[in-house]
């Protein structure tokens, strides 16, 4: 009896000690898996955070034009600075005038200038944001009265970033121009090494220091905490593998992601028919200016297709001869005194976006001009044979050669803009430098691209609606100066004006919106909606 209790009991302690095993390995098993848990959703929280951003700068880039105080140039696009300063009382603000123009900028997402809170990854560190230089807000990029090599912002310009894979040498953006990034978002993670995150009394949400060199690191030889001071210059970033020595995590916008947006816009196609129309009225206009009497309707001729420099107005200029080519801005040959259309003065500025300018549309709103200095390459023009500039030229209502529309009509001229450059063609369109800006088929398609130069100043034009390989936008002058566009519902010209163009014509848009109301876009809807 004694012999069997006492194996009773070695019994009882092995049983003991086999469920003490089994409550550690529970134990540690539990804390192996509420690590993995918790790893899990600190990667949540910064996939979260990351997403937030990238959704917050689209959006603000998408409406960037609806802020009253956005004023210096108020069309979509543009994405805010970062903010590089502690302010005390104002954390989360972009750093206005963040350095020189075209010069990329580093420094932590202004998620106040945003709309948002502190925006935060899973280890409770503040996200950081690098904005091209181009599409920055201040100092935002146009140039349109100096040579100096410049930018618009429209949805042909390209971002100034490329994006590594965690090799260093695959592209996650940045293997062609037109597709680098134009910002990337970073989640810094946990402090790494020597890196030291000193709290700033000005920045009590995000604590920390302004040093992206704490925050970010190095991997494959890229160094996400750097950025160039030199403008236009291209910089890198990596989207590498965690370790002990890298722990950054990213996001990144791309043009395509912004224009995408942006193109969603009800009024944005809108804006890009009212500028079309505009264009041609102020054509038109030129033709009625003249002292000549009512039969003399001569027009001025093209602009170069090719130029020195697309953003600089001065550049687009007529040139003698020019049947067709792009829209001038500053028309003279055209006008050298009693030779042709006398009562004009030389130069004339032709399109009509502010006060004081040669077309008379003195109540425009002032956002048609900035629309004009932004897309303003996208606007083409050709003129008739009978509408030349020339002394001896006199036309009349009755059109002995001039231009046609699908093939139908008699046309003074038409004024063209050229829609999203289209990747479907063979060969795709590009316009990454000055040498494919000067190539027409690169803006223009079908025939409107094949007619030019228009030499006999009687081709027949294209006006479709759009499709994978035509996307132009088409307004016509008729032979008594009105303007029409094409409706693709009608298969027809639709009359735009019910008046030859001697003024102010009677769709001009409503005078500026009163101080603090929303930029309108330029001209009203309705006119425009039969419009392809």
């Amino acid at each position: 009896m004694h012999l069997q209790a006492r194996q009773r009991g070695f019994a009882l302690l092995g049983l003991l000690a086999l469920i003490s095993l089994g409550v550690i390995f529970a134990y540690v098993t539990g804390l192996n898996r509420s690590a993995a848990d918790m790893a899990q959703a600190r990667a949540q929280t910064t996939a979260t955070a990351l997403a937030q951003a990238k959704e917050a700068l689209i959006a603000y880039a998408v409406t960037y034009a609806d802020d009253p105080s956005h004023t210096a140039n108020p069309v979509p696009g543009f994405l805010p600075c970062p903010e590089m300063v502690a302010t005390i009382n104002n954390e989360g603000v972009e750093t206005s005038g963040c350095g020189s123009r075209f010069v990329s900028q580093l420094g932590r997402l202004p998620w106040r200038t945003l709309g948002l809170g502190p925006v935060m990854d899973g280890s409770y560190e503040c996200l950081w944001y690098a904005v091209s230089g181009i599409y920055k807000n201040s100092p935002s990029s146009a140039i349109t009265t100096s040579t100096a090599t410049s930018y618009m912002m429209n949805w042909d310009t390209n971002g100034q970033f490329n994006v590594m894979a965690s090799d260093g040498a695959t592209y996650l953006a940045g293997s062609a121009a037109d597709n680098r990034a134009v910002a990337v978002v970073f989640a810094p993670g946990a402090a790494l090494g020597a890196q030291n995150r000193t709290p700033n009394a000005n920045a009590p949400a995000c604590r920390g220091s302004y040093s992206a060199a704490a925050y970010l690191e190095t991997t494959a030889g890229i160094n996400n905490s750097v950025v160039s001071a030199t403008a236009n210059a291209i910089d890198t970033y990596i989207a590498g593998n965690s370790s002990s020595t890298f722990n950054d995590q990213l996001v990144y916008i791309t043009r395509a992601d912004i224009w995408n947006a942006v193109k969603k816009r009800s009024d944005f196609q809108n804006n890009l028919r009212a500028l079309t129309r505009r264009a041609a009225e102020c054509v038109a206009m030129y033709g009625t200016e003249n002292n000549h009497g009512a039969s003399d309707k001569r027009l001025p001729w093209a602009s170069n297709v090719s130029l020195s420099d697309y953003v600089v107005d001065s550049t687009f200029r007529d040139t003698s001869g020019n049947l067709s080519g792009r829209l001038p801005y500053r028309v003279s040959v055209s006008a050298p005194g009693s030779g042709t259309n006398n009562s004009i003065s030389s130069p004339y500025y032709l399109f009509a976006a502010w006060p004081g300018s040669d077309c008379s549309y003195s109540l425009s709103p002032v956002n048609e001009q900035v629309w004009y200095d932004h897309w303003k390459d996208h606007l083409f023009y050709a003129i008739a044979n009978n509408y030349r500039p020339v002394s001896a030229n006199k036309p009349t209502a009755a059109c002995g050669t001039c231009l046609k529309i699908e093939g139908v009509g008699s046309y003074a001229a038409v004024v063209i803009f050229a829609g999203e450059k289209l990747s479907g063609l063979s060969p795709p369109q590009s316009r990454n430098t000055t040498a494919e800006k000067a190539v027409i088929t690169n803006y223009l398609e079908g025939r409107n691209a094949s007619n030019d130069p228009n030499a006999g100043g009687n081709s027949n034009y294209q006006a479709v609606g759009a499709i994978g390989t035509f996307n132009d936008i088409l307004y016509a002058i008729d032979t008594n100066l009105r303007v029409q566009c094409y409706s693709t519902a009608s298969s027809a010209m639709v009359l735009q004006n019910s008046t030859p163009q001697t003024g102010i014509p009677a769709s001009a848009p409503a005078p500026l919106s009163p101080p603090g109301a929303p930029n309108l876009p330029p001209g009203p809807v309705g006119p425009y909606a039969a419009c392809p």
